[in-house]
């Protein structure tokens, strides 16, 4: 497991690649087994068995209090998940817990991937990066760049807050995770009004390439 620095209460930018010409998701399936798998391992208790998990039933029981599966080990701020790569922006809690997150989500994935596609070896490229998102304007940027990342996918340019995948359409319109999403923090420098977010994340369309990753 990679062990690093995580101030608490800090937001770091993670990205995470597949590995070398593995597509992560090549269906709906795979995707669903993907945010299952994102918030549920999202406890402070161990992740349950999610193999056969096919839907989001479970995902909107633990959001409608349903299912208990304690306290979160980190604040999901924002999420996108391309065909072979990923972005999260996290808030870690508690010293360590990024890193103990990423570890228990990253590995799960993998099995499942391995075992569904009957193959052996990495599924990622290396360990997770990290930027640390220093102030709030960063913290927007990264946003910004995080919600735009369907752009390049030809379907979805100028339509990415409708990419099912990220966490951009619940930004804009309604929250599909309720409490398990911490968009507050984003929405509320703009009055909690998601028309003007949505405004920010395209007045910054132009200007994502200068958002320096530093990965």
């Amino acid at each position: 497991m990679r062990v690093i620095s995580f101030a608490e209460g800090e937001f770091y930018h993670i990205f995470i690649h597949a590995a070398p010409n593995l597509i992560l998701f090549k269906n709906n399936g795979d995707y669903i087994r993907f945010i299952n798998t994102l918030f549920f391992g999202n406890s402070e208790k161990s992740i349950q068995r999610l193999d056969r998990k096919v839907d989001l039933n479970s995902v909107w029981d633990m959001r409608d209090g349903k299912i208990d599966i304690g306290a979160p080990l980190v604040g999901i701020v924002c999420f996108c998940l391309m065909p072979n790569h990923i972005h999260l922006i996290l808030e870690e809690k508690s010293g360590g817990n990024i890193s103990i997150f990423m570890h228990r989500i990253l590995v799960s994935f993998s099995k499942y991937i391995n075992l569904k596609y009957e193959r052996r070896g990495h599924v990622f490229e290396s360990t997770f990066h990290s930027k640390y998102l220093e102030n709030n304007r960063y913290l927007l940027r990264a946003s910004s760049y995080v919600h735009l990342n369907p752009k390049d996918i030809p379907q979805w340019n100028k339509k990415e807050h409708l990419f099912q995948w990220s966490s951009f359409q619940d930004y804009v319109g309604e929250n599909r995770w309720g409490n398990l999403l911490s968009r507050e923090l984003l929405l509320s420098q703009f009055g909690n009004k998601p028309q003007e977010y949505h405004n920010f994340v395209e007045t910054a369309r132009h200007n994502t390439d200068h958002y320096d990753m530093d990965f």
